[in-house]
C-alpha cells in the first residue's frame, strides 16, 4: 500500500494539534471558536422560528469568503418543527446545494448531495454495513473495543492527560480508517493529507495541496486494488461485494471513483465529528458530577447521556439545504433557490418541544433530537459513532472512576458556531 510518509513524534503531535484542536480546525475553515453562542441563539429563536439571513449574519458575524452562503439569498429555520420539516421533506429542501461546498468538491459526488431515488439507491449499497446489529457484532469487536483499549492502556500509571488529543482525536480516526483498511500511522497521515487537500487553500501552497491530493489518491488506489485481489472483513470489501441498483432494474458494482468518494467521506465525516461530540459528552459528565456517578453505577445510562449531549450540544450546529420551490414554513414564504439553514443548535433547544432546554438532563422524557439529522439523510454512521462514545466512556470509568478536570490547567470551554466543541480536556487520572 502507498504510504503517506513516516513522520516523527514531534511532527505527529503538531499534526494532531492542527487537525484536532477545535480552534485550529475552525481557523483553517475561516471560522471562530471564541465563545458559546447558545444565549444569543435562544434570543433569536424567540424573535421568530423562520428568519431571513444566515446564522452568521443573524448573529452579526461576517460571512466566510468562498462560502455558498455569500452567493445565495439565505433563510434560517430556528424552531425544532421547522428544522424537522427541512430534514424530512428532502425534495423540497434539497441537499443538492452541498455540491457547492469547496471541501465536497474535492471529495467528489457522494450521498450527501443526492436526493430522492438516486440517494436511496446509493445509500442502500453502504447502509447494511453501518447500522445495528452490525455496529454491535462487527464494528465493536473488530475495531471499536481494540481502539479504546489501545488508546487508554498507555495512559495507565499517568496522573494527567489531555483526553481531547490522546483519546477523542484518535478514536474515530482509528476506527473508521482501520475499518476501511488503513493501519499503523497511516490513519493520521491520510487524514492530514485529506484535510489539507480539502481546506488547505487558506494555509498551504497550491503545490502542497496538489501533493496531498496525489497522496490521498495513491493510498486509495492501492487499498482498493488490494481488496479486489484479496477481500477482507472490512468496509471496502463489503462495498466491493454489494451492488448499486440502477433505475432500469439492473445493478452494477461501484466504480473506482465512487469508492474513492465514499472512503473520503467516511474518513472526513466520521473522524471529524465524533471526536468533538465525544469531548462534549465527557465534559458534560465531568461538569455534572451526579450524572457521572449515576453512569458509573449503571452503565446502561451512558447511552442516554450520549443522546442528551447530541441534543444539548450537537457538534454540527447547522445543515444546509436549497429550496426547490417557493415554500411556506411557519407562516413565512421562503423563495425558490434560497439557501435554507437548518439550525440544529437552535432547534434542539426549542422550549416548545423540550422542557428546560438549556439544561443537560439525561433523564428527560425520550424525544427524538436533531443531532444526527433526520429523514433520508440521517447520519449513516450514527450507530457507529454512538458505540464509539459509549465504549470510550466505559473504558474511562473502568480505569479512573474519579476522573476529573485538572484544577491546575486552564478550564476548557464549549465554543464555536459551525464546528462546535471543547477547547481541551485536561484531566487528572485517578
Amino acid at each position: 500500500m502507498a504510504q503517506a510518509g513516516t513522520i516523527d513524534r514531534e511532527s505527529q503531535q503538531a499534526r494532531l494539534i492542527e487537525m484536532f484542536s477545535v480552534q485550529s480546525q475552525a481557523g483553517n475553515a475561516g471560522l471562530d471558536t471564541d465563545r458559546d453562542y447558545s444565549e444569543a441563539i435562544n434570543a433569536l429563536r424567540e424573535a421568530g422560528t423562520v428568519q431571513k439571513g444566515s446564522p452568521r449574519s443573524l448573529l452579526g458575524l461576517p460571512e466566510i469568503d468562498g462560502s455558498i452562503t455569500v452567493e445565495r439569498e439565505n433563510w434560517t429555520l430556528l424552531g425544532f418543527e421547522a428544522c424537522e420539516r427541512g430534514f424530512r421533506e428532502n425534495t423540497v429542501f434539497s441537499s443538492e446545494i452541498m455540491a457547492e461546498s469547496a471541501s465536497l468538491k474535492v471529495i467528489g459526488p457522494t450521498i450527501i448531495q443526492m436526493i430522492g431515488k438516486e440517494h436511496k439507491r446509493n445509500r442502500a449499497v453502504a447502509q447494511p454495513l453501518f447500522l445495528r446489529p452490525r455496529t454491535l457484532d462487527w464494528w465493536k469487536p473488530n475495531w471499536i473495543d481494540e481502539a479504546v483499549e489501545s488508546l487508554l492502556k498507555p495512559l495507565e500509571g499517568r496522573s494527567r492527560a489531555d483526553l481531547n488529543l490522546e483519546l477523542c482525536a484518535w478514536l474515530p480516526m482509528w476506527v473508521v480508517s482501520r475499518s476501511l483498511g488503513l493501519a499503523g500511522t497511516d490513519e493520521l497521515d491520510f487524514r492530514f493529507h485529506l484535510t489539507r487537500s480539502s481546506f488547505g487553500a487558506r494555509n498551504h501552497t497550491s503545490e502542497e495541496v496538489a501533493e496531498s491530493r496525489r497522496v490521498v489518491d495513491a493510498i486509495l488506489t492501492d487499498m482498493v486494488a488490494s481488496r479486489r485481489r484479496q477481500p477482507q472483513d472490512d468496509v471496502i470489501s463489503g462495498l466491493l461485494e454489494n451492488e448499486l441498483k440502477l433505475p432500469d432494474g439492473t445493478s452494477r458494482k461501484m466504480t473506482q471513483e465512487e469508492l474513492f468518494s465514499f472512503a473520503k467521506l467516511v474518513i472526513f465525516a466520521g473522524g471529524g465529528t465524533t471526536w468533538r461530540q465525544l469531548g462534549i459528552t465527557i465534559d458534560a459528565l465531568l461538569t455534572h458530577r451526579d450524572a457521572w456517578d449515576q453512569c458509573l453505577a449503571d452503565r446502561s445510562l451512558i447511552e442516554a447521556a450520549v443522546d442528551e449531549t447530541l441534543r444539548w450540544r450537537a457538534t454540527s450546529g447547522n445543515f444546509h439545504r436549497v429550496a426547490t420551490c417557493d415554500i411556506e414554513v411557519d407562516g413565512v414564504t421562503i423563495p425558490q433557490g434560497a439557501r435554507v439553514n437548518l439550525w440544529l443548535a437552535s432547534g434542539n433547544r426549542d422550549p416548545r418541544v423540550f422542557d428546560n432546554p438549556d439544561a443537560f438532563d439525561m433523564h428527560r422524557p425520550k424525544h427524538h433530537h436533531l443531532g444526527f439529522g433526520l429523514g433520508p439523510h440521517r447520519c449513516l454512521g450514527m450507530d457507529v459513532a454512538k458505540q464509539e462514545m459509549i465504549a470510550a466512556i466505559n473504558g474511562l470509568m473502568d480505569r479512573w472512576p474519579n476522573l476529573r478536570y485538572d484544577p491546575e490547567a486552564p478550564r476548557p470551554i464549549f465554543a464555536g458556531l459551525d464546528m462546535r466543541g471543547m477547547t481541551g480536556l485536561p484531566v487528572l487520572l485517578d
